[in-house]
């Protein structure tokens, strides 16, 4: 660790190095991966909340919060592109140490552009930092997961609509409703790569049974309608829905998604849920005498 008196000499290096050998840049737009779902908050909240500044530039920031990243009031894009990624209020991207190296190899080197307070760039800085900066592997991962979108069943039911009957129950397979959907996230040259599958469907009936599957179901074709579904399916409702709300029975999927992740030598997993619902109607069966 550095002492007081040393940090200070590097920060007033890097003040005057900054202004003879690097010019400042332009803010990159977020473009089509910006970090606008809410499961980018903990990268957004990230950058900034840890470290041990070697010198800093501007004022009266915010660390961002759960819906993205902030200076003051202003909403930045998390990933500056060139600038590197949000540390508020300044952008940082990695840097190979000067030479010679002020802080003698230890901890990190940053190029920091950073906002004014007059929320204009300031031409930028290196910056030493005790420890590395950036998000982690899982930030990343869930930046990675806030681009794609993933949904509950695209739900299909087959009946008779008669009580005691089967019932067919089915999602439509799309890389949104069953998976796999991959998507990829980057930041200071580490990146990250997550695939979604949907693990099971629980089907809440209506009536107070459920019925899970780890299939996405069997649609159900002309002439099954008294046959179980090979695959997804409920023996049969022993009440009509008539004393339902609406008349009718609302059935709910819950899918059950998880998310691995990997990169920068680690994996992980994130487990999600997304719903749908729909309603049914039953009917009692009618015995007709001769």
């Amino acid at each position: 660790m550095l002492t007081r008196r040393r940090r200070a000499a590097v920060v007033a290096w890097a003040l005057v190095a900054s202004l003879v050998l690097h010019p400042s840049s332009a803010l990159a737009d977020d473009g089509g991966g910006a970090c606008n779902g809410p499961d980018c908050g903990a990268w957004g909240t990230q950058p900034g909340s840890g470290g041990d500044h070697g010198g800093t530039g501007g004022g009266g920031s915010d660390d961002g919060g759960s819906d993205g990243c902030h200076f003051a009031s202003i909403t930045v894009p998390c990933d500056g592109g060139d600038l590197g990624w949000w540390s508020s209020p300044c952008y940082l991207k990695p840097m190979a140490a000067p030479n010679p190296d002020p802080a003698n190899g230890e901890g990190f080197w940053y190029w920091a552009t950073c906002f004014a307070p007059n929320a204009s760039l300031s031409v930028g800085i290196p910056m030493w930092f005790a420890a590395a900066q950036g998000p982690s592997p899982e930030e990343l991962a869930r930046r990675a997961l806030a681009t794609i979108t993933l949904k509950g069943p695209a739900i299909g039911i087959g009946t008779a609509g008669l009580v005691f009957t089967p019932v067919w129950l089915w999602t439509t397979v799309t890389p949104n409703t069953w998976g796999p959907i991959s998507a990829s996230a980057s930041a200071g040259g580490l990146t990250v790569t997550i695939t979604a599958r949907t693990e099971q469907i629980v089907w809440d009936m209506g009536n107070g049974d459920s019925v899970t599957c780890t299939a996405p179901g069997t649609k159900q074709g002309a002439g099954e309608a008294d046959r179980p579904s090979p695959t997804c399916g409920y023996d049969g409702y022993p009440q009509p829905s008539r004393t339902q709300r609406g008349g009718a029975y609302t059935v709910t999927g819950t899918s059950a998604w998880r998310v691995t992740w990997a990169g920068g030598g680690q994996t992980g997993v994130i487990d999600q849920t997304r719903t749908s619902s729909t309603t049914v109607r039953i009917d009692e069966a009618q015995v007709v005498n001769r």
